[in-house]
């Protein structure tokens, strides 16, 4: 099941993917199933236009259809924002490797800002995000 704005996913959420989650202005959804914790994303720094981005599984199955499409359609469809921003340090090839595939690009690199790596900041624009194009489950045909 997906579910937005619980505290507890986002501090876990955050704590997977070296972040730190701020209830107070950041947003978290999660997949969970029962009480437990599938997956999920937070987002952080809405500027607008656009907003950064931050996921962790905990279940290889967290990241369903479902969760793709809200994952994206929020940010871009209920936020509005033209660009997603994820930030990831170049020696975390299996973040990297997922948001590639994801559709992220990268579009500027700075050098040294981690003891061994440089962060990558990756984006996607909306109109490059296949995602939106996926029909949830509960969605009709009106």
């Amino acid at each position: 099941m997906i579910v937005a704005g619980n505290p507890e996913h986002g501090h876990a959420i955050a704590a997977g993917a070296g972040c730190i989650f701020n209830p107070a202005c950041d947003r978290v959804i999660a997949n969970v199933r029962g009480e437990k914790l599938l997956g999920g994303v937070i987002y952080q720094g809405f500027k607008g236009a656009s907003i950064g981005i931050h996921a962790a599984g905990f279940d290889p199955h967290w990241l369903s259809n479902d969760m793709l499409w809200i994952s994206f359609s929020y940010p871009f469809e209920q936020l509005n924002v033209s660009k997603l921003i994820a930030q990831v340090p170049s020696s975390n090839r299996k973040a990297l490797e997922f948001d590639l595939k994801l559709g992220f690009k990268e579009e500027a690199r700075i050098a040294d800002a981690f003891i061994d790596a440089d962060l990558l900041v990756l984006t996607m624009r909306r109109e490059n995000c296949r995602w939106l194009k996926l029909k949830p489950r509960g969605a009709s045909n009106g």
